[in-house]
């Protein structure tokens, strides 16, 4: 696995940051390629909860600024938000303040969720994993597997030869800098089974320009058949 891609700070810390809350959305999607990539995102969010009963409790983890809770809730779902910065669950109550009680906040870090008492049928994690080395990728997405009966749906960076070239040419631009631990094929498979879970699909945003990939999968060991 490629180690940073000239990142040097915290995500743990740096998004409870006030400035970088209320900017983050501005920042990441007014552009075209921005806009494009947040479209294609949201239609992807979508068919992976589509065969999903309307009934069913969902989390988004991180919620972030709620972009993606958005969708889930105008997709008929009740949604809790849960993300260790308090500065974007704010945004994201106001931005959702219009579903009123199908939307619920919590300030949590994912990795406390086993011992936190609260059960999903699905959640979603979307722009987080890639923040993180495997190993701590893989503590985040068994502590999600955790709590959820039925679906785990993320997004990862691939990390392939043709990736790797892209990368190279979007740091010689100046581009947004991409993500900053992406998986290989062999690395994506192992923490889908190092997380307890069992891969169903998964989609590629856009393969030619996009390096983003969107997993389902399902726990292996579903919390709500254990003894």
């Amino acid at each position: 696995m490629s180690g940073g891609y000239g990142k040097n700070w915290n995500p743990s810390e740096h998004y409870k940051a006030s400035e970088i809350a209320v900017d983050y959305d501005r920042q990441r999607f007014s552009s075209l390629a921005g806009r494009t990539y947040n479209w294609l995102e949201k239609r992807l969010v979508r068919r992976a909860f589509a065969d999903l009963p309307k009934t069913a409790a969902v989390a988004d983890i991180p919620c972030g600024t709620g972009r993606l809770a958005e969708v889930l809730l105008e997709s008929g779902f009740h949604v809790t938000g849960i993300d260790i910065a308090p500065t974007m669950l704010e945004v994201a109550q106001r931005r959702l303040q219009r579903f009123a009680d199908r939307f619920e906040i919590k300030a949590l870090d994912a990795k406390q969720l086993p011992a936190s008492g609260l059960k999903f049928e699905a959640v979603l994690c979307a722009r987080v994993l890639m923040h993180f080395t495997l190993p701590e990728q893989i503590i985040f997405l068994r502590s999600v597997a955790a709590v959820t009966k039925q679906r785990v749906v993320f997004t990862q960076g691939l990390d392939t030869p043709y990736q790797r070239l892209r990368r190279q040419l979007k740091r010689l631009l100046r581009h947004q800098s991409p993500a900053v631990y992406p998986l290989t094929p062999s690395e994506l498979r192992t923490l889908v089974e190092s997380a307890g879970l069992r891969e169903i699909r998964r989609c590629r945003l856009l393969p030619a320009l996009s390096e983003a990939v969107l997993v389902v999968a399902e726990p292996v060991n579903r919390f709500g058949d254990r003894r």
